[in-house]
């Protein structure tokens, strides 16, 4: 068995979606109709990826907002395994640098769907749309977040913090079943609205995260 058709196998058994593309092989230059998005079946060259592609794509999972964290995480992993540019120190110089380029396609691709997010934010730009800027935030709302902040700031002792990350957690949860629940409706406006929530309580996050942090608490 050779190389392309050896990793193939191996992918599919994890099942990661290997993506049908119709391209000339840049190593060998012969017309494929069978090229995995991994390597070329005649040559076995690593092929450049689409960069056209969605990240859902490249990653070989479903897309939507509801992903599976951990299994995004193997897929991640077993793609890695392929593509790490010292799998290819000793090939082409063109294919040390096409791994590169998957490798931190992959990369990216995996720090985005991971994040919450970032992954509605990405998901949300797939449907050409984005987080207006002038978004109008109502007054309550921003109150109860300069609130959160202030007791964010305030919060001296590790009990404090740790009840602060967990309703946060929760917070930023429940607007993740509310965001899957919108994009399964098609309900873009109410998309936007969530996301623009959402930033504020990620920001909440980071600096809740940052006194974990400072005050060396163990989780």
């Amino acid at each position: 068995m050779n190389l392309s058709r050896f990793i193939t196998k191996q992918l599919r058994t994890r099942n990661v979606n290997l993506q049908i593309r119709l391209i000339s092989c840049w190593c060998c230059g012969k017309h494929i109709n069978n090229v995995s998005n991994l390597f070329c079946s005649n040559c076995n060259a690593l092929q450049s990826p689409d960069e056209k592609e969605n990240y859902f794509k490249v990653m070989g999972v479903n897309e939507t907002y509801d992903l599976d964290e951990n299994d995004l995480a193997k897929k991640y992993k077993d793609l890695q395994k392929y593509l790490h540019p010292d799998k290819f120190a000793n090939k082409k110089m063109e294919e040390q640098e096409i791994s590169e380029k998957y490798s931190s396609l992959v990369n990216e691709a995996y720090k985005t769907l991971l994040e919450p997010l970032a992954r509605g934010i990405y998901m949300l730009r797939l449907r050409d749309k984005a987080i207006p800027e002038n978004t109008e935030i109502d007054q309550e709302f921003l109150m109860k977040i300069m609130e959160k902040n202030e007791e964010v700031e305030k919060a001296d002792t590790e009990e404090e913090i740790m009840r602060l990350n967990n309703e946060n957690k929760a917070k930023i949860k429940d607007l993740q079943k509310k965001l899957s629940l919108a994009f399964l409706d098609g309900d873009l406006k109410q998309v936007e609205k969530l996301l623009s929530h959402m930033k504020y309580y990620t920001s909440i996050d980071n600096q809740i995260q940052a006194a974990i942090r400072n005050k060396g608490i163990i989780r």
